[in-house]
């Protein structure tokens, strides 16, 4: 498989945590729609790291490798305006995953999360639309 055709497929995948971060706000499963939105906000820039060829740590907090990115030629202005504030959504919601995930060992339930998670869900749909709208330009000069 190619780097574009690995890039599509985690974009995809990034859009069904989306569907899902979606789905869970829907239901209030508020933990869920959390987890979700960092997961699409994570897969997203990985999808993007993967089709400039760049190696990302197996971590859930892609920030530092997203900050090196402008030294890369040929990347939009746009996206690289963007990048610090990227950054700084992939670091906060990599921040709450844990507890989201796991927060019922430490007596935390899915109510703890009722107010942030609307806020996480649209973080991520930020970071995946841009991240997609890269993708999609680069790979259309190809």
């Amino acid at each position: 498989m190619k780097n574009v055709d690995i890039a599509s497929a985690g974009i995809r995948r990034a859009e069904r945590w989306l569907k899902g971060a979606e789905r869970a706000l829907q239901d209030e499963r508020w933990d869920d729609a959390v987890y979700c939105s960092q997961m699409a906000a994570e897969q997203s820039c990985k999808a993007v790291l993967i089709l400039l060829g760049i190696e990302y740590p197996r971590e859930h907090d892609v920030s530092p490798v997203l900050g090196t990115l402008s030294s890369i030629e040929n990347l939009p202005e746009w996206f690289l305006a963007e990048i610090p504030e990227i950054s700084s959504i992939i670091s906060e919601l990599a921040q709450v995953r844990g507890l989201a995930g796991y927060g019922y060992e430490q007596g935390v339930n899915h109510e703890y999360f009722k107010d942030y998670a609307p806020e996480a869900y649209r973080k991520a749909l930020k970071v995946h639309k841009l991240c997609r709208k890269l993708i999609e330009e680069l790979t259309s000069k190809q």
